[in-house]
């Protein structure tokens, strides 16, 4: 069997092929070895200087390797790698000539892009001499095409190949472009029969151990185990099993915000972002490659639409979300800069959410696979009948042995801190780890650090071990972790955070921030230990890449933080220095 044929079967059958933009020759080599042994194909991206001679070393090490050479953009470049053996060409466009070099070797041709599938087939058939029916019959391995890209920013184009098979019925689609762990089971919901190209996949090369968890988890996702449909987002979500599952609860807003340096009182225009406390969470979690559930009601409009999926491109399950016919809650943002503040108006009463009630939710259904569940206190100031909602959660939770995080989260415009300390003190006897800021355990629980001033950015960072103890010891909880913010102007802050586990106080390293948006940073920190828990590392190492992880989002608009482990870990490592990635 040609190269050419025998390529196509295995995409075919194994339908995930990871693309390689080397660093130099000898990577190809290894990529290849590795991917090869886990049974699915590799694309070197021409776009680099190392890949020809790479495809070169990996056929005359293995002549009978089936490599891909991706992104031929010429004539030139087409010749080059067919001469040294690749079994397809992927480019990244419609580019005639390449598809000629390609037919009249009788090569796999692979071009990419939304809307040129037709005029690509019909040229192959062409030069073939026959029909569009007989070179899907005689040449299957031309009857391919590939959607790029499938992602982009938070819009999936995945419905378009659909629209592509309606007049080339039977079309082989492969998928690039965007796809990372976090949203490849959207894509494989959208097309269970479809061919996965990720980048994502080759970024871990120099860490075997990670690559090999994410091999198995792409896999997994990909070819669910015997029993699991892949058409279903549940049901591959418990096939996949491996990560650990967090469920959130909480109102998602409407951020609408000015631009830096313009005040609210003299806007004419607005940025829109969504956000929310816990979704907030949910996001960093889901960005981190966890299993994250968030579970909130939403208008059931436009804006809810959008809502839902910004929330879904981004990795999260959004199927326990509910939708009422009712606003979406709304706050407006003016970013701080220097000696001025920043501020936040809120216009979001009779939101969906605050119309909930405990019936509306299936707490046992939505929490049967999940490890975590998190809250912050935002959520009860909402009104009774989320209070109660919350409780209903709560309760679920600890029948089920679910370890249950919550983040004071005091805001002042919600309630006065006297009722937020009697409700949130009643609700605590259901919390096993509390998150905090530096002034919360003060304003709300009456526990005061000694020789610290928030207002001046004086932070005493010692002090906070008696903080934490007291509240380990009034609401028998197992650990306790607090964010300290010394703010030298809105700004330039120092952002570090201390963590009680009960046994020892554990204080992260420090670091001094330029804020580009500091909202959300509270949460990215919550998330960040979450996941260095259920992940398995020790309270310190935890702790470090909760700050870390914090630290990033200041440098990130919108409430959302949008970096994965990798980055977290680097600069968790001591990468402080903000180096181009080249």
């Amino acid at each position: 069997m040609r190269k050419t044929e025998a390529a196509y079967q295995r995409l075919k059958q194994n339908r995930l092929l990871a693309l390689l933009t080397p660093k130099s020759i000898e990577e190809c080599l290894a990529a290849y070895e590795i991917f090869e042994q886990e049974g699915f194909l590799l694309e070197v991206a021409m776009r680099s200087e190392y890949a020809l001679g790479g495809i070169e070393l990996i056929l005359e090490r293995h002549p009978e390797a089936l490599v891909f050479a991706g992104t031929v953009m010429t004539r030139q470049q087409a010749e080059d790698v067919i001469k040294a053996g690749v079994a397809g060409v992927i480019s990244a466009d419609f580019i005639p000539e390449v598809v000629d070099v390609c037919v009249d070797n009788d090569i796999m041709c692979i071009p990419g892009g939304l809307s040129d599938a037709g005029k690509q087939l019909v040229h192959k058939a062409n030069k073939y001499g026959c029909t569009l029916e007989e070179l899907k019959a005689k040449y299957p391995y031309q009857w391919i095409y590939k959607l790029f890209p499938v992602v982009a920013g938070r819009v999936f184009h995945t419905d378009l190949s659909h629209v592509l098979r309606a007049p080339y019925k039977d079309l082989t689609v492969v998928y690039a472009g965007g796809v990372t762990l976090e949203n490849l089971r959207q894509i494989v919901k959208s097309d269970p029969e479809g061919i996965i190209c990720g980048s994502a996949l080759t970024k871990k090369l120099d860490n075997p151990e990670k690559l090999a968890k994410e091999i198995k988890e792409w896999k997994e996702i990909i070819h669910p185990p015997a029993g699991q449909p892949s058409t279903s987002h549940r049901e591959i979500e418990k096939a996949v099993g491996a990560s650990p599952g967090v469920v959130t609860f909480g109102e998602l807003m409407l951020r609408l915000s000015s631009a830096p340096g313009v005040r609210l009182r003299n806007a004419n225009s607005f940025d829109l972002h969504f956000g929310g406390a816990e979704a907030n969470v949910a996001v960093s979690l889901a960005q981190f490659g966890m299993n994250s559930s968030f579970v909130t009601a939403l208008p059931d409009n436009d804006i809810g639409e959008n809502a839902i999926g910004t929330l879904k491109s981004l990795g999260v399950n959004t199927s326990a979300i509910i939708r009422i016919r009712n606003r979406m809650g709304i706050y407006f943002l003016e970013h701080g800069a220097g000696p001025r503040a920043s501020k936040v108006i809120y216009d979001r009463a009779h939101s969906a959410f605050t119309e909930v009630t405990s019936d509306d939710f299936a707490w046992d259904q939505i929490l049967d696979n999940a490890d975590w569940f998190h809250w912050t206190g935002i959520t009860p100031a909402l009104g009774a009948e989320v209070l109660e909602t919350l409780r209903t959660a709560l309760e679920a939770a600890k029948r089920k042995g679910i370890t249950v995080s919550a983040d004071l989260n005091y805001r002042r415009k919600l309630w006065p801190a006297k009722e937020a300390e009697g409700i949130l003190s009643e609700l605590m006897s259901f919390v096993d780890v509390l998150f905090a800021n530096e002034e919360d355990p003060a304003t709300v629980f009456g526990i005061s650090p000694a020789e610290t001033d928030i207002e001046r950015g004086k932070i005493n960072i010692g002090s906070y071990k008696s903080v934490a103890e007291d509240l380990i010891k009034r609401f028998g909880l197992e650990k306790v972790a607090i964010t300290l913010r010394g703010s030298v102007s809105a700004s330039q802050n120092r952002w570090s955070a201390c963590l009680h586990n009960g046994e020892n106080f554990l204080i992260s390293p420090k670091y001094d921030v330029q804020v580009v948006d500091r909202v959300g940073a509270g949460d990215a920190f919550a998330a960040g230990l979450i996941y260095g828990i259920l992940s398995g590392k020790d309270d310190q190492e935890a702790l470090d890449f909760a700050v870390a992880a914090s630290c990033l989002k200041h440098s990130i608009y919108g409430d959302f933080n949008l970096v994965d482990a990798d980055e977290v870990e680097n600069l968790a490592s001591g990468k402080t220095g903000g180096r181009v990635q080249r």
